[in-house]
């Protein structure tokens, strides 16, 4: 639910007539999901809803959509951007301060491809943390190509393309975290390979806030990650496939192999999987199990990562079959699956039980 133009999505939203965004909510009312993350939403890049989340809730996902069932979340958060936020050094080195190339993240307006969380359950934003401003030169042994930007830019970039958050949400007595993020997709790079190393170091981000490393400073002024004993989830477009596509895969593996990260999920038996996956032809060889995949590219790019302290009993991607009467939710009438149906992008779901609390 993105858009070049600033503004055209708060348009979009303010009609429930939209076909594409009737589809996107119809799957989310199909799969009830009681927390969720959206990627590519805009809205203001300071945070904030300029009024778009609250109409997409209000038109779509509170209306049946395709015969489902509504939902309603009640708790709402949008963080603020990096995506278009314009970088006060020259990044790409043409002699000028443009949108988007000298973004901070890229996008073509500040708050372009941001994303946004729903929540039945209340979302703790007094306690909130995040690295939006941690910069990617703090990063020790970060990958940040060597004699590629300038001693200005390499003083001015922060490391995350869109934000990371650490969100504590509120089930009864209670509490656990969201770990949000949506790294820049390792492609579109020249020899340098600037975005695939800050895929790379955005997906360590992560890593390094679950392993509590010493070096983190969070935009609050707090040190350190996650403490060891708060369970958390990690959701994310990650824009990493261990198996294909163009990114550096060992951040991607050290995550998905924390040893805080529940592993049956991970890469385990109780990975998320679907029907439709397993049956689509991508349009390029792929080496990674389809039924595991979550992008029409062939590939396992979104991820929802419980701590291992959780009890997990199912998940799955919402990627319906031929045969299913839901696939009208991902394809055309001729049958075939395209982005502008609803999405690129499957939704990828894991059912959780909280950890007990021992005492």
């Amino acid at each position: 639910m993105s858009d070049p133009e600033p503004g055209r999505m708060r348009q979009a939203l303010a009609e429930p007539d939209n076909a594409r965004i009737s589809r996107l909510a119809a799957m989310i009312q199909r799969v009830q999901p009681d927390i969720l993350l959206l990627c590519e939403f805009d809205h203001p890049g300071e945070g904030g809803d300029d009024g778009s989340l609250a109409d997409f809730c209000r038109y779509y996902l509170a209306e049946p959509q395709h015969g489902q069932v509504p939902v309603d979340y009640p708790y709402r958060y949008c963080p603020p951007s990096n995506t278009g936020l314009l970088c006060q050094a020259d990044l790409d080195g043409d002699g000028e301060l443009t949108l988007p190339q000298d973004g901070q993240g890229f996008g073509f307006h500040h708050g372009h491809f941001s994303f946004v969380v729903l929540s039945r359950y209340p979302l703790i934003e007094a306690d909130l943390r995040s690295w939006q401003t941690f910069l990617w030169q703090q990063m020790p042994e970060n990958l940040m190509p060597e004699n590629y930007y300038s001693e200005a830019a390499m003083g001015a970039l922060r490391l995350s393309s869109k934000n990371h958050v650490l969100l504590p949400v509120q089930v009864g007595q209670r509490r656990f975290q969201l770990l949000c993020a949506h790294p820049t997709p390792p492609v579109f790079d020249g020899p340098e390979r600037r975005n695939a190393r800050r895929n790379h170091d955005e997906l360590r981000l992560l890593t390094d806030i679950i392993g509590n490393e010493s070096y983190l400073a969070d935009d609050q002024g707090g040190r350190g990650g996650l403490s060891a004993d708060a369970p958390f989830v990690v959701l994310g477009d990650l824009n990493a496939d261990l198996h294909d596509g163009e990114g550096m895969v060992m951040a991607l593996r050290h995550l998905l192999c924390h040893p805080r990260i529940h592993r049956a999920v991970s890469e385990g038996k109780l990975t998320p999987k679907s029907l439709g996956g397993r049956f689509f032809r991508p349009w390029k060889l792929r080496r990674g199990r389809s039924s595991e995949w979550t992008h029409l590219g062939g590939l396992r790019l979104d991820y929802v990562l419980p701590s291992a302290d959780f009890s997990v009993m199912n998940s799955g991607v919402f990627w319906p079959d031929k045969k299913d009467p839901l696939r009208k939710l991902v394809a055309g009438e001729d049958g075939r699956e395209r982005a502008e149906i609803s999405s690129d992008h499957r939704l990828v779901w894991v059912d959780v039980q909280l950890p007990v609390v021992s005492g």
